[in-house]
């Protein structure tokens, strides 16, 4: 039935884009590819008060955010300070792909992270992939009474029909590797998940290294510090909850 609706959305609805974006030449790269997939851009900026200025007065449904922004204030900080009165997704276009920046980003609304340089193809997929996250974010606000959920310690409740944590009701917001990763180890909870099941399973046995299994484990922990994500050493990680 979601997928049924959301399809349908995606076809009828055009959404309000602002690109926040100090480069001229991958702003406007943006823009075009956007305008191309049939939605609007409500404008383009280069610095992050213009953006929570702009925000402010007109309707924006998604937010291309450059992290390293002209002014004081870089895109993280902007989209953190979006999230205060807003609740809007955020696809970062950056040219930083380090751990630490990764970090930082997951703490705010972050439905896409594009590392520069990128083409239309990937700015496309990105851009499905907030909408189609949004869509259900917002379905299951409307009808979590009437799905089936499992409760989890620490009052978190785990929708595996939509791949969505809930805590009181308040959403945990994940990546798509990181929703991935949860849904295996939930799946197989109190039991020890491989790395190579992980691999063939959410990384669909792409040649990867141990150590990005494990910064997405660790984003998972810091995005839910009261479950109990375990590693089991030379083999994989358990998810221990006493549902």
């Amino acid at each position: 039935m979601y997928l049924k609706l959301l399809k349908m959305e995606m076809k009828m609805t055009k959404y309000n884009i602002l690109i926040v974006e100090d480069e001229f030449i991958n702003a406007h790269f943006v823009e075009q590819t956007i305008l191309n997939l049939g939605h609007n851009v409500v404008a383009l900026i280069e610095t992050a008060q213009e953006a929570i200025n702009i925000c402010q007065k007109k309707e924006v449904h998604i937010v291309f955010m450059d992290i390293n922004l002209q002014g004081n204030i870089d895109g993280i900080e902007c989209a953190k300070r979006l999230n205060k009165t807003q609740d809007i997704p955020i696809i970062y276009t950056t040219a930083f792909s380090d751990s630490k920046t990764i970090d930082e980003a997951t703490d705010t609304n972050l439905f896409g992270y594009l590392i520069k340089p990128f083409d239309h193809q990937d700015i496309e997929a990105s851009l499905n992939i907030a909408i189609k996250r949004n869509y259900l974010k917002k379905a299951i606000t409307k009808n979590t009474n009437s799905q089936l959920f499992t409760n989890l310690s620490h009052n978190y409740r785990y929708y595996d029909k939509t791949q969505t944590l809930i805590k009181h009701e308040d959403h945990i917001m994940f990546t798509n590797k990181e929703s991935e990763v949860f849904y295996c180890l939930f799946k197989n909870i109190n039991q020890t998940v491989t790395s190579t099941y992980l691999i063939n399973h959410v990384w669909k046995a792409k040649a990867i290294s141990s150590s990005t299994i494990r910064d997405t484990i660790l984003r998972l922990r810091k995005k839910v510090p009261e479950l109990e994500i375990k590693t089991i050493s030379g083999i994989g990680y358990s998810l221990n909850d006493s549902i």
